[in-house]
């Protein structure tokens, strides 16, 4: 079975890009961030088969400190500016997957 993931990678080399990773909990974790959101902006990226996606990417500030995270898909809806919000979100690749969104008081 090694052998074989080894000759599939190698096949693979000479294309414009190239990834192996093992991932020890394929179910994933959700993850969480809680803060004030203070911007949502669009932006793309190449899947590595010619596919551009979109993303957002969306700052959230908790007590001075800025975190951006970016959504898979137009997430613009769920994310009002100088909210405080609660997101729940799997870690992805390119970007990561939302769960849900909280508003927080």
């Amino acid at each position: 079975m090694l052998l074989e993931i080894a000759i599939l990678a190698l096949s693979f080399a000479g294309c414009g890009q190239f990834f192996v990773g093992f991932v020890s909990n394929p179910g994933g974790t959700a993850l969480r961030i809680t803060g004030t959101i203070t911007t949502v902006q669009m932006g793309f990226y190449d899947d590595g088969h010619g596919v551009s996606e979109n993303f957002n990417a969306v700052a959230f500030a908790d007590a001075g400190a800025a975190t951006t995270i970016n959504f898979c898909g137009d997430q613009r809806g769920h994310f009002p500016i100088d909210q405080l919000l609660r997101a729940d979100f799997n870690c992805g690749l390119y970007c990561s997957t939302l769960i849900a969104v909280t508003v927080q008081s």
